[in-house]
């Protein structure tokens, strides 16, 4: 079984029951000695969202470490990055077969880009059960 994705963070907001987390989040760069020399470090902070039933045992301030499995996590991924690809090339690719011009298909991808992220949105309630995100204070 893998171990589960991890991230250190602190609540800065909790509200019913939602928790915000601010996290700073490091890229492959941030573990490489030769980052900050090459300018390519990528270190940021991210604040996420987080529905837990125990948002009331939290505090603004509170050092937590957030946790998600990695099934989870492929799922998000699979949702944010790997779907959006395969429907970005074959809007590309038919729009290319039917012999449109670049500009049309690159709008056209860009337009599916677009239709596919709205009804992500319109499910987002749905996809914050499936995804489960686990906190605990350290």
């Amino acid at each position: 079984m893998e171990s589960p994705i991890e991230h250190k963070g602190r609540v800065v907001l909790v509200e019913g029951d939602r928790i915000d987390v601010e996290m700073t989040v490091e890229g492959a760069c941030a573990t490489c000695k030769a980052a900050k020399t090459c300018g390519m470090g990528e270190t940021e902070e991210k604040v996420v969202s987080l529905l837990t039933a125990s948002a009331g045992l939290y505090a603004p301030g509170d050092e937590v470490m957030v946790s998600i499995e990695h099934r989870m996590g492929m799922k998000a991924a699979t949702y944010a990055y790997i779907f959006p690809f395969f429907i970005l090339v074959a809007v590309l690719m038919a729009m290319f077969g039917a012999g449109c011009s670049e500009t049309v298909a690159g709008l056209s991808a860009l337009g599916a880009m677009t239709f596919y992220y709205a009804v992500l949105a319109c499910f987002r309630r749905r996809i914050e059960k499936e995804i489960v995100f686990k906190l605990r204070k350290i």
